[in-house]
């Protein structure tokens, strides 16, 4: 499988959580600090000119602003570093970025897949003999119930500890229909195409919903998308291809295009 991936983007928006984060502490700890002016300057103590004075007269104001922008500076920080950052998974010995987990699942395949990972206008893109397939990923942990288009996660006291820390389920069916409409586009998809106007205008573009933490629990009643784990990859695309059946040429010129397209450093096979 020949793999091309954007590692400057994927380490700046890395770099770039981590920055809100470390903002989102300093603003906290701001907070703090104006949280404990009623100690260092009781109240019945005149008000002081300047700054001092300024603190004994606004600390609650500091304190409440600060606590809900370090809060929100640490949200964003944790929605970058949960979609770019290394960890550890449950479950895995491996320490990797979600795109690396999509890697390591789709270890196997031959040089006619192409993986496209923050390389293209979308995130994550496979493509081969299945054709063009675009995963929406999401890294949390515990129970998702999807019905339909329908798509929730059900309250428990868990969350509450980890809510600035998770990443949301949101709507993967929404999102991969804007995917796979960009992707359309990168290959010239229009309505009204014919094949020898454009060699791409039938290829398949599917896409479904991979959840890679493996203590994800799915209940789903009917999904309008596939939804999978991230060992179940192998088996969908594969059964995709049979159904798809591009000639060898027409995976080449679809691979040609999409690197054509791609912001990638050197590729690499397996």
């Amino acid at each position: 499988m020949k793999v091309y991936r954007n590692l400057t983007q994927i380490k700046k928006r890395e770099s770039l959580g981590r920055r809100f984060s470390l903002a989102g502490l300093a603003v906290l700890f701001v907070g703090l600090l104006a949280s404990f002016v009623p100690t260092w300057l009781p109240p019945d103590q005149p008000i002081q000119p300047g700054f001092t004075g300024f603190l004994q007269l606004y600390w609650s104001w500091i304190s409440f602003t600060a606590l809900a922008i370090g809060f929100m500076l640490a949200s964003i920080g944790s929605y970058y570093i949960n979609r770019y950052a290394r960890r550890r998974w449950p479950g895995s010995r491996f320490f990797e970025r979600p795109d690396e987990v999509l890697e390591r699942n789709m270890k196997g395949f031959d040089d006619k897949y192409a993986y496209f990972a923050m390389s293209l206008p979308v995130g994550y893109v496979l493509a081969g003999p299945n054709g063009v397939t675009v995963f929406a990923v999401r890294s949390d942990k515990g129970r998702v119930i999807v019905d339909g288009e329908k798509w929730r996660e059900p309250f428990s006291f868990g969350r509450i500890f980890t809510m600035f820390s998770r990443e949301g389920v949101g709507n993967p069916s929404h999102d991969l229909e804007d995917q796979k409409q960009k992707i359309r586009q990168v290959l010239g998809q229009t309505q009204g195409d014919a094949d020898d106007a454009n060699p791409l205008a039938s290829v398949p573009v599917d896409g479904a919903a991979v959840f890679l933490n493996q203590e994800i629990r799915l209940e789903l009643n009917n999904p309008t998308v596939p939804v999978l784990r991230s060992d179940q990859i192998k088996d969908y695309v594969r059964a995709r291809a049979k159904e798809a059946r591009l000639s060898n040429a027409t995976v080449r010129a679809l691979t040609e295009r999409l690197v054509e397209q791609a912001t990638y450093q050197v590729p690499k096979e397996e």
